[in-house]
């Protein structure tokens, strides 16, 4: 019975999932946003801005 729903998955394009492709252009923007956020921390803490403890907090 399992492998009936996955054949069925595997014919239903992409295409006809539009919050599929919503999903992944979110989860493109989450990870760049992480990534400028966890810059921007690094450069904190290593101008001195920032504490060790402020940075977990931030990072939490």
């Amino acid at each position: 019975m399992e492998e009936r729903g996955h054949i069925e998955m595997e014919i239903i394009p992409s295409e006809s999932h539009p919050h599929i492709q919503l999903l992944k252009s979110n989860r493109e923007l989450l990870v760049t946003h992480i990534r400028n956020t966890q810059c921007l921390v690094d450069n904190l803490l290593k101008n001195d801005y920032f504490s060790a403890e402020d940075a977990e907090i931030v990072c939490a």
